[in-house]
């Protein structure tokens, strides 16, 4: 009896052993969805994975394809399953399928797999969430805008959003401690339903001295959906704690706030040599941040002619309670009478890899930008009518080609092409500007996974090429093009070498790029076409004769600039004097290389009146005269 009894005993430790162990399903759910808001995930071609320890993360084998999650209904939340033993086990969600990707940032994530399956729902980046009912905390700090013109004590704060109607039930923030963070706790719609975890709160603050949708919103940069023009916060519930802060705009209040005055300054003299702009026709603009991106306000944007230099325009453009410092966005912009094929009029700097330039606002009453040309394209890179300059441009195609680091490798029968991102090459080019350009294909004749292909430019013309490659599958005529951001840039730029102005380097081949799908490669971008001299000794070229020109801005207050120009090397002095002949500042007092120069006079410890300013340079001398106006 007592060896039956120990016999079933066994069997029972041993079945109960066995059924423990059995594997448990753990079903992976990442939630994209603030993500593709954002802009940082694009559904249609990136892909999600759930590389882990049960997995072998991102080392093969298995296969990384094997890892990646689906999203069959289309809700941008990807779930992959595994079959897994009892056990903790580290894991993460990324973009890609190689080590390249985009995955989590900080530690691993964690999942713990017992006796039954496991479902895990996350954001990406994010906590978990199990579709509970909870509550959300807002809090925004509005001690920018009460430096800027709200007044607390007549004036309301709301939030609004997804879950308020937007403005029609937006609710109203208070602040009893009176420390400027204005705070509501949110638990129900507007329709009444619970807000749970897993919801995504798409959302503004408002501040209105009536009604909030009379009010003013913030203006930020947070997602991709859009109300007003602008684009809104976003928040996804969590379970547990859900506190929301934030600054007003993003911004911190701890700053200085003035007025001040920048004063923009382009070059179209390329252009007009072009024949492509026609300034008695055509209109020149700067557009940015501090205009909304667009002519609406004409004082704020419309350029004006300078009567001294025809091809230079300038404007200055006012900025009222502005942080400082600010970096300040913007580009320049042509309105053609006549577009033909050239209608996208936004300049794509190529000192910017074709991203917006950028200023910082010093909050002065003259803050005077250096000059810069349309796109960049400096008079020595002009390529004269009746000559032709050829450049020979490869490309590494294996990761392309690879399965472990693209979703959908290329394939021999796919066609590569060379695509200009630069509206005005392709309008001088006779091409027509678009993200699909076949104009100029890529060939790869040994079959060596390098394609190649010589461009050809012929003048009138310019020596700068802002570019990346798109793939033409041949199964669906689908494409499959290289995503902007190369390094700080958006798009790669390579020169042909120069040895001097209009003089090109032939015949020349480009250093070899690679296909990548991130587009990081910041070496792949060039400054300036090597062999050419600074770009300050080909301002206006290399000076034949002294000069001293007239200041500008003139009058001014309290800064101007003094520019002068000296054919050989030369000790040379730059003194202001007032009207009794005593000087006031000195400027320059030492050797400076032959070129052109310009510095700048600060007269604000100065009172108004005339002054005068004298350069002596070996036997060169002359004085000019200048007014201060405060």
């Amino acid at each position: 009896m007592k060896k039956t009894l120990l016999l079933f005993s066994l069997l029972l430790l041993v079945s109960f052993t066995f059924v423990s162990a059995q594997k448990k399903k753990v079903t992976f759910n990442a939630d994209m969805r603030i993500e593709a808001l954002k802009g940082t995930f694009d559904p249609a071609k990136d892909v999600v994975t759930v590389p882990g320890a049960f997995n072998n993360w991102l080392n093969e084998p298995p296969a990384n394809t094997t890892k990646i999650m689906k999203d069959d209904d289309k809700d941008n939340i990807y779930t992959l399953s595994y079959d897994l033993d009892p056990g903790t086990y580290d894991y993460k969600f990324n973009i890609g399928t190689g080590w390249e990707g985009k995955d989590e940032p900080g530690d691993n994530s964690k999942v713990t797999v017992g006796t039954t399956d496991v479902t895990i729902n996350r954001f990406f980046k994010g906590a978990a969430y199990t579709k509970v009912p909870t509550q959300v905390t807002f809090n925004v700090d509005m001690t920018l805008p009460i430096k800027t013109g709200f007044n607390p004590a007549s004036g309301k704060v709301y939030v609004a959003g997804n879950f308020t109607d937007w403005g029609t039930s937006a609710v109203e923030m208070t602040d009893p401690d009176g420390d400027k963070v204005y705070s509501v706790k949110v638990s129900k719609t507007a329709a009444g339903a619970d807000i749970k975890s897993g919801d995504l709160l798409i959302y503004k603050f408002i501040y209105s001295a009536n009604t909030p949708s009379n009010g003013t919103w913030e203006s930020i940069n947070e997602g991709t959906d859009y109300f007003g023009g602008d684009k809104n916060r976003i928040y996804g519930v969590v379970d547990g704690t859900n506190t929301v802060t934030r600054f007003w705009n993003n911004k911190n209040p701890n700053v200085e706030i003035k007025d001040g005055v920048i004063s923009f300054s382009v070059d179209m003299s390329v252009l007009e040599r072009l024949k492509v702009y026609n300034p008695a026709t055509d209109v020149l603009q700067v557009r940015g941040g501090f205009n909304g991106w667009s002519d609406s306000d004409k004082e704020r944007s419309i350029m004006l002619q300078d009567f001294l230099r025809p091809t230079d325009w300038f404007l200055l453009v006012q900025f009222l309670k502005t942080e400082v410092p600010s970096t300040q966005e913007y580009k320049y912009y042509v309105v053609l009478k006549n577009p033909g094929i050239w209608t996208d009029g936004w300049e794509r700097p190529l000192s910017m890899g074709g991203g917006n330039r950028t200023v910082t606002f010093k909050g002065l009453p003259n803050q005077e930008e250096p000059k810069v040309y349309y796109d960049d394209v400096h008079p020595a890179f002009y390529v004269p009518a009746g000559t032709s300059i050829s450049i020979k441009f490869r490309v590494d195609m294996k990761d392309a080609f690879d399965p472990t680091k693209v979703a959908i490798p290329m394939k021999a029968e796919d066609k590569l092409y060379w695509i200009a991102e630069q509206p005005l090459f392709a309008r001088i080019m006779g091409w027509v500007d678009k993200d699909e350009m076949t104009e100029f294909e890529m060939k790869d004749p040994d079959g060596d996974k390098i394609y190649e292909g010589t461009l050809t430019v012929k003048g009138p013309a310019f020596n700068a090429f802002e570019y990346r490659y798109g793939i033409q599958r041949a199964a669906d005529k689908s494409w499959k093009i290289e995503e902007a951001g190369f390094g700080k840039n958006a798009y790669r730029v390579r020169y042909i070498p120069q040895t001097g102005a209009s003089k090109f380097t032939q015949p020349y081949t480009a250093p070899l790029d690679k296909w990548t799908d991130k587009a990081d490669k910041s070496d792949q971008v060039e400054k300036w076409p090597s062999g050419l001299s600074d770009i300050r000794d080909l301002e206006f070229g290399l000076p034949t004769n002294y000069s001293l020109e007239q200041n500008y801005p003139n009058p001014f207050n309290p800064t101007t600039s003094i520019r002068f120009a000296i054919p050989k090397d030369e000790m040379v002095s730059l003194k202001v004097f007032n009207v009794l002949g005593q000087e006031v500042a000195t400027l320059v007092n030492q050797n400076l290389k032959a070129g052109s120069y310009a510095f700048d006079f600060d007269a604000r410890k100065l009172t108004s009146g005339v002054y005068f300013y004298t350069i002596q340079a070996g036997k060169f001398n002359e004085t000019r005269k200048m007014l201060l106006l405060k």
